[in-house]
């Protein structure tokens, strides 16, 4: 009896359900699809590394800027022009002059009314005698200056929103090959087929090589991750083909000298990376066949880049510097 009675109690209390208030979803799937535009991952939880060198790379660039401001004089001229002379690229300090146009007889400076002055101390006077004509630093330091602000902000813009996503998913290694490389292959594009004459400064060829081998990473990514095209055809045109449009056109209505020679090897260089990378981004699928078309992309991708940095180097090496000034 008393048993029967506490399940008849226990059976007359009332029920009690909680329901808990419905969650919107519309607020965390636009931040999950602003955050997924953000990133180059394919599978969730995928491993991310710290973009150290874009940031180094980046601070690097605004500080050295920075002491563009340093009010001192220094080989009688601005600390910026010095520095400017010191760093950029500029082929007459990187490779000998041919003797007879170093003895090319130049106008009198004031300090040196009563003085022969040469076309060969005038070089040296340009480029620092120091390891001069071989001063082959200049393709590392022409990376680190920038004209004025906004080249150094359109650079850097370009520069850590490719660079930052890259590094991120590969790693540091990887992308300071590309970048060094595209570097390297911008400038010995730029001394085959523009004026070189002039000098140039800035980073604008590794920032291309970075962009054509962000490109190939995505258009290779387009052909497994099916649901997400849509996204990285419009990572592709923010990222890669807004800023070149943009910055061509301003250079072109502006009047800006752009090396377009040099973003052309650079470009070359960080797409030919890629594809030696990831492969060629084709979009058919053959089995055993399919893989050994993509393995031989890659070698041959590969074997343009070597062949690509012997030809120019012998042409860089082998030719006789300009005559840089005017008599």
């Amino acid at each position: 009896m008393h048993t029967t009675d506490n399940i008849q109690l226990e059976m007359e209390e009332p029920l009690r359900v909680q329901v808990e208030n419905p969650v919107s979803t519309k607020k965390n799937t636009v931040c999950l699809r602003f955050r997924r535009f953000f990133t180059l991952d394919v599978l969730p939880n995928e491993k991310h590394y710290y973009p150290i060198f874009i940031i180094i790379i980046s601070i690097l660039h605004i500080s050295i800027h920075l002491t563009t401001y340093v009010n001192i004089r220094w080989r009688y001229q601005d600390f910026k022009s010095s520095l400017h002379d010191l760093w950029r690229f500029y082929i007459p300090c990187m490779r000998p002059t041919p003797y007879h146009i170093r003895m090319y007889t130049m106008k009198y400076r004031p300090s040196a009314r009563n003085v022969t002055y040469y076309y060969g101390d005038e070089l040296k006077h340009k480029c620092f005698s120091f390891l001069y004509p071989h001063q082959l630093w200049r393709l590392i330091t022409v990376n680190l200056i920038h004209a004025n602000w906004l080249h150094l902000l359109v650079n850097l813009s370009k520069q850590l929103l490719c660079g930052i996503l890259l590094e991120r998913k590969y790693g540091s290694l990887r992308i300071v090959i590309v970048y060094w490389l595209s570097n390297l292959g911008a400038l010995l594009s730029s001394a085959m087929l523009a004026d070189s004459r002039q000098g140039s400064v800035g980073a604008s060829g590794a920032i291309y090589g970075l962009l054509l081998f962000f490109t190939v990473e995505r258009l290779n990514t387009m052909k497994t991750n099916i649901h997400h095209r849509l996204l990285i055809v419009m990572q592709l045109i923010i990222f890669v083909a807004f800023p070149i449009i943009i910055v061509t056109s301003v250079a072109t209505i502006l009047h800006v000298n752009v090396v377009h020679s040099a973003h052309l090897g650079g470009g070359l260089v960080g797409f030919l990376f890629g594809i030696g990378m990831f492969g060629c981004p084709c979009s058919y699928s053959w089995n055993n066949n399919y893989c050994n078309f993509q393995l031989a992309c890659r070698w041959i991708a590969f074997i343009f880049i070597f062949t690509y940095f012997v030809v120019t180097f012998t042409i860089f090496f082998r030719m006789h510097a300009p005559f840089a000034f005017k008599s």
